[in-house]
């Protein structure tokens, strides 16, 4: 009898808006696995993105023309073979426009904000269709999901409001007050806090999940963009940005005291963060296309660092590639 053998190939997976691709570099080289354009250029350009469950393939939201505000909004989601490496086609979401964040719950359905709709899509990975609509009343802009998998959050940018949304009966449950409104949030590993970066100021806050209220502001170097947790849930990541000054930002927080707080500076605007296994490092993607590799213990940038292969990149996120 034949035996079969399977090895695998870590892969760091990125969309990057400048060539509207899904982009899959090799782990421990940095090289260029493969570039799957999934939008159209200078119109349709691809945010972020979630993984089916068995890892064979990748949802790609394609936003739009630009970024939140100037967007003309698109109305697509990029289903990528990752076997292959090779475009699947793309879920037509009809009148649902500007398709942003996206998570695949604990039963392999994948949820969608379309803030120029103001809806968050459930849909059929396999078949492709909208399986229910939820109205947010509010352009949903990200979303996080609690580690035990039956709460979702999203938030609405310059809206003063989180939306809780319960996963299981697809419906909303509470709409958490926020001063002035946020970017992106993270539930932490215990699924107790939810951290919020605020719309337009330097300021990370904490919303208790249980009272549904927030308990908590904290300072930060920039304007967030996005929280991370890390692996053992002991540090917050947050990537901010001061325009005025054109200058980035990877701040690394105590999870459990926010105002202890070390600061990066980076070349760039920072969006993901990718954190290693152990939690030692991470990878920051910048507008300018670098990918960084920053020492977390250290909080300095270290060698190693890649390059997306093109601009702006957004999402990134590891990816184990199966071969037979």
């Amino acid at each position: 009898m034949a035996t079969t053998t399977t090895s695998a190939q870590r892969l760091m997976l990125l969309t990057v808006k400048e060539n509207v691709s899904l982009t899959a570099l090799d782990a421990e080289t940095g090289d260029t696995v493969a570039c799957v354009e999934v939008g159209t250029r200078d119109t349709a350009k691809p945010h972020e993105l979630a993984l089916s469950h068995d890892g064979t393939r990748a949802f790609v939201s394609i936003y739009g023309s630009a970024d939140y505000g100037p967007n003309v909004p698109d109305n697509r989601i990029a289903v990528v073979n990752l076997t292959s490496m090779t475009l699947e086609g793309h879920i037509d979401l009809n009148l649902y426009k500007g398709p942003h964040a996206l998570i695949m719950d604990d039963d392999g359905k994948l949820w969608a904000t379309v803030d120029h709709s103001r809806c968050l899509l459930v849909i059929d990975p396999d078949s492709w269709e909208i399986e229910h609509t939820i109205w947010l009343q509010t352009p949903g802009h990200f979303l996080a999901l609690a580690p035990d998998g039956q709460t979702l959050y999203a938030s609405s940018k310059e809206y003063p409001v989180i939306t809780e949304i319960d996963v299981e009966s697809r419906t909303i449950t509470a709409r958490i007050p926020i001063p002035v409104g946020a970017q992106a949030i993270r539930v932490s590993n215990d699924g107790r806090r939810l951290f919020v970066g605020d719309f337009h100021r330097p300021l990370v806050h904490v919303v208790d999940c249980a009272a549904r209220q927030l308990v908590g502001t904290h300072a930060l170097a920039g304007v967030p963009g996005w929280p991370f947790v890390s692996p053992d849930g002991k540090t917050l990541i947050v990537t901010t940005y001061d325009e005025p000054t054109d200058q980035g930002f990877v701040e690394i927080l105590d999870a459990d005291n926010l105002d202890d707080r070390r600061v990066v500076d980076i070349p760039a605007e920072p969006f993901h963060v990718l954190f290693s296994d152990d939690g030692t490092h991470l990878y920051a993607a910048l507008a300018n296309g670098e990918l960084p590799k920053i020492d977390v213990a250290a909080a300095k940038i270290v060698d190693g660092g890649f390059h997306a292969g093109g601009s702006m990149p957004e999402t990134i996120v590891f990816h184990d590639l199966i071969a037979v």
